[in-house]
């Protein structure tokens, strides 16, 4: 069987790649924000300049004058190559909008609105009629996802110590399509995914000869999706629609680890992430599951000069990123790897900052027929704050 990507130049999906038909899509992680310019990491950071989602119990971070409205977006350049095939696409999108302040001094909270899972494909290939070995091409198309919309607290506990939770309402649907033209035929597969997630957060700080460390532990627990289906098949005859209902989506059981340490305006850090998805099983007969990791470190450091330690001081920051996926197709896994870099630039005479990041990554592989993502992805991340609980004084 023959696989070639369909001809188009721009989408305004989330995702377009080709291994979101599996599962529950491409997973997008919760790292925003600097973290996206630092490898994804950031299990074990405060929300200080920006929110952190990666962790509820940093929210503490927060200063309790400030309030922080964050919203991004992304363009991304992707080549597809196969063994024979090579297309390349660019697709751009709104991704994340959240708000954070402190409600006293030991209550930290935010919500917003973020992506968890997104599909989007558009594949050709080539059907054998059985038994005549004719040929036709048939196409698959996917669009959709999961969303979350949260709402997290942030406790602390004592000087050094916070803990934190996040609630979550994942909702979205997932929609599935087969076609041929020649044969005029179409079926229509479309899932809607709901239930609410918790997940946990403790971060920890002690300070060693002038330097400060933090560790920031995360948890997740494993949790079925609430799935209602609904099958349409379209022929020359006409149409009839079948509805369902299962439970054959679920999320898996996921800890998370980082340490983190810095001096003054420095700072870096290490995650370790491990989703449990091998016990989680999907009708895809081409897809088998696996324990899913993810590793990251990243690096942030000062502009030097006049503008060090003011308002209108630069922060650059680079990482990589490793992530085992959870999918193991045709007996290959897929694995994700990444760089990054960029850079906190602050708004003059605010104290806002656009955080802007490149990250360069490749998933996937050409073996047994797959696909080879080589991808450029620009972040573009604003994060304001304003001083809401501060009482101005008129002469």
């Amino acid at each position: 069987m023959g696989v070639i990507l369909m001809n188009y130049n721009a989408s305004a999906q989330i995702t377009s790649s080709p291994y979101s038909v599996f599962g529950l899509g491409y997973l997008e992680g919760n790292s925003i924000g600097q973290s996206k310019a630092m490898g994804g990491t950031g299990i074990a950071f405060l929300s200080d300049r920006s929110i952190n989602l990666l962790n509820p119990a940093s929210y503490s971070g927060i200063d309790s004058l400030v309030s922080i409205f964050e919203m991004g977006i992304f363009g991304k350049y992707t080549n597809f190559k196969t063994k024979t095939e090579d297309q390349s696409l660019v697709n751009a999108n709104f991704k994340y909008v959240v708000m954070g302040f402190r409600i006293t001094p030991w209550l930290g909270t935010s919500f917003g609105f973020a992506p968890f899972s997104s599909v989007g494909y558009n594949i050709n290939t080539i059907g054998t009629i059985e038994g005549t070995g004719q040929t036709f091409n048939k196409t698959f198309t996917g669009d959709g996802g999961i969303n979350q919309v949260y709402f997290g607290n942030s406790f602390k506990i004592t000087k050094n110590l916070a803990l934190g939770y996040n609630l979550a309402f994942l909702f979205g649907s997932i929609t599935n399509t087969e076609s041929a033209d020649s044969y005029y035929y179409s079926l229509q597969d479309v899932t809607h995914l709901s239930n609410l997630n918790l997940n946990y957060g403790l971060n920890y700080g002690f300070d060693i000869k002038n330097w400060n460390y933090k560790i920031g532990l995360t948890y997740s627990a494993s949790k079925k999706l609430t799935a209602d289906n609904e099958t349409t098949i379209v022929t020359s005859a006409g149409s009839e629609t079948i509805k369902g209902r299962n439970n054959k989506y679920s999320i898996p059981q996921t800890f998370g680890a980082g340490l983190a340490f810095g001096k003054q305006y420095f700072r870096a850090g290490v995650d370790f992430e491990m989703s449990q998805w091998q016990d989680i099983t999907f009708s895809n007969p081409l897809l088998r599951t696996r324990n899913s990791n993810r590793y990251s470190f990243g690096v942030e450091f000062p502009s030097q000069g006049l503008y060090r330690g003011t308002n209108r001081m630069i922060l650059y920051r680079f990482g990589a990123e490793y992530r085992e996926s959870y999918m193991i197709i045709q007996n290959v896994p897929i694995n994700y790897t990444a760089v990054s870099f960029g850079a906190g630039i602050p708004l003059r005479g605010f104290l806002s900052v656009i955080n802007v990041s490149l990250e360069l990554g490749q998933n996937g592989t050409v073996a047994k027929g797959l696909f080879r993502e080589r991808f450029v992805t620009l972040h573009l991340d604003m994060s304001l704050r304003d001083f809401w609980f501060n009482k101005r004084r008129y002469m």
